[in-house]
């Protein structure tokens, strides 16, 4: 090879260049330090968490301090997340919106946290401990909060009632009229 470099002194010279701007692989030191597109500070609060993990940096808001959730919202984040939490957000927001569409009807309850703890529909939300520190707890936040707010159109409009779909219905749910599957739920009305 060094026979062949030494006949073609262009090909040394197209190396040098190479190596120096990173072409083959090399990388080249930066004479500064990088400038940041965007800067958090002005968006930060006192209760916002920056995580950085060497190259983004993401912002959480109210993700892992429960004392800016308020109780209602924080059932059904809890809720979202042990329920939907592996899956895409239409499938988070549309176990939302189940809790949204039984909140006031007299046989669920008056208020998310009636409707969640209700015997026999979902589970005890105070015995539900999950990290507030995660991504997945953040979104659920979020997505709780937009189906709070009736933001954005319906997932399943209607939708009551759903299960998992890994099980096959049972009694209850064959008589109920099957609405859509999102994710790996089926949703009834």
């Amino acid at each position: 090879m060094s026979a062949k470099l030494a006949q073609h002194p262009l090909m040394i010279a197209a190396m040098i260049i190479a190596a120096a701007t990173g072409a083959m692989g090399f990388a080249a030191i930066p004479a500064s330090q990088p400038t940041l597109a965007y800067e958090f500070s002005p968006l930060t609060a006192n209760d916002d968490i920056v995580v950085d993990d060497g190259i983004d940096r993401v912002l959480f808001k109210e993700a892992a301090n429960s004392g800016n959730i308020d109780r209602e919202l924080e059932c059904m984040a809890k809720v979202v997340m042990h329920e939907a939490a592996n899956q895409p957000r239409s499938g988070q927001l549309a176990v939302a919106q189940v809790i949204m569409n039984r909140v006031g009807q007299n046989r669920f309850g008056e208020t998310v946290c009636e409707v969640v703890n209700q015997p026999g529909q979902f589970f005890r939300t105070a015995s539900y401990h999950p990290r507030r520190d995660s991504e997945r707890w953040a979104t659920a936040v979020e997505v709780s909060r937009q189906a709070m707010a009736g933001h954005g159109d319906q997932i399943v409009p209607g939708a009551v009632f759903y299960h998992s779909a890994k099980s096959s219905p049972n009694r209850f749910f064959r008589t109920r009229e099957r609405l859509s599957m999102v994710g790996d739920h089926i949703f009834y009305r």
